[in-house]
């Protein structure tokens, strides 16, 4: 029998983008499609086999942005997983990485000479460099190995792994580190793309939890691309994770939250960050 998928579409006038973004970050952890229409509007795309949050969601949009367009259909699984592949363009990251899927995995070396090539499968979207907050953090990373505040050889905290592609970059550059985060599902990704990456279990460590798995411990580098209030929250624990004179980076930050972050960790004795934009989204540096 064939697995059956449902597909949320919602169509989101300029305006609301923001809102919608915010609310799928929330809710879907999975990741979602995003398409611009030529009217302007952006087609936010969700893929689910679980109709109880696909429904959560689409009331959610509709409650809080009605002027949004929503609808459902249902669709067979292997449809979807080929649709990634019209979908899934490479994604280079400052000057260093680009993301690709496997099946461009060979023409790497040949489209995108001297970078170096993170291979994600791509199952969940906000992992694969599509996602501005994902494409932010690969270019911070990109521009410290540049300036030399990144060396191959140092330890590294990717909290939030997702689909692993920071902590990929990162090992896949000389360092050794570790990923870590709350969903199972991410972890699968994460477990999957270190394998295609060629990597082993002892150069990229990856496990179920928080910033309490490494309590009492100090990295060189510490990588989270997560939500603007569990990094507020956790500002203590995740500040004391970074060695002196260590880097430190934060995504997952609408613009507009940035500073509320920023200020949870200069009262930890950081000082203040660099900040990088991208549309609506920014990523904090401290280095």
């Amino acid at each position: 029998m064939e697995e059956k998928l449902i597909r949320l579409d919602m169509e989101a006038p300029e305006e609301a983008y923001d809102v919608v973004t915010g609310l799928l970050t929330l809710m879907v952890s999975t990741g979602w499609e995003e398409l611009s229409l030529e009217n302007g509007n952006t087609l936010f795309r969700v893929h689910c086999a679980n109709a109880g949050l696909i429904q959560d969601v689409r009331q959610a949009v509709s409650a809080s942005v009605p002027e949004v367009s929503c609808s459902t259909d249902s669709i067979v699984a292997q449809d979807w997983l080929n649709s990634w592949k019209e979908f899934f363009t490479p994604v280079p990251c400052g000057k260093r990485f680009v993301v690709l899927p496997p099946w461009l995995k060979d023409t790497a070396a040949r489209d995108y000479p001297g970078r170096q090539a993170i291979v994600i499968e791509p199952k969940s979207a906000f992992g694969t460099g599509h996602h501005v907050t994902t494409a932010l953090c690969l270019a911070a990373l990109s521009d410290l190995l540049d300036e030399g505040r990144i060396n191959a050889g140092q330890t590294f905290l990717d909290l939030g792994t997702g689909s692993g592609v920071l902590g990929l970059g990162l090992c896949l550059s000389g360092l050794a580190g570790e990923g870590w985060d709350i969903d199972p599902l991410s972890m699968d990704n994460a477990l999957e793309n270190r394998v295609g990456n060629g990597l082993e279990e002892a150069q990229f460590p990856l496990g179920l939890g928080s910033v309490d798995k490494v309590a009492g411990r100090r990295f060189d580098v510490v990588v989270a691309n997560i939500l603007a209030r569990p990094l507020i929250e956790m500002a203590p624990e995740l500040a004391a994770c970074v060695k002196p004179g260590g880097v430190l980076v934060l995504s997952g930050i609408l613009g507009i939250q940035a500073d509320g972050v920023a200020q949870a960790y200069t009262a930890c004795g950081l000082g203040q960050p660099a900040r990088v934009n991208s549309g609506e989204w920014a990523a904090l540096v401290w280095k």
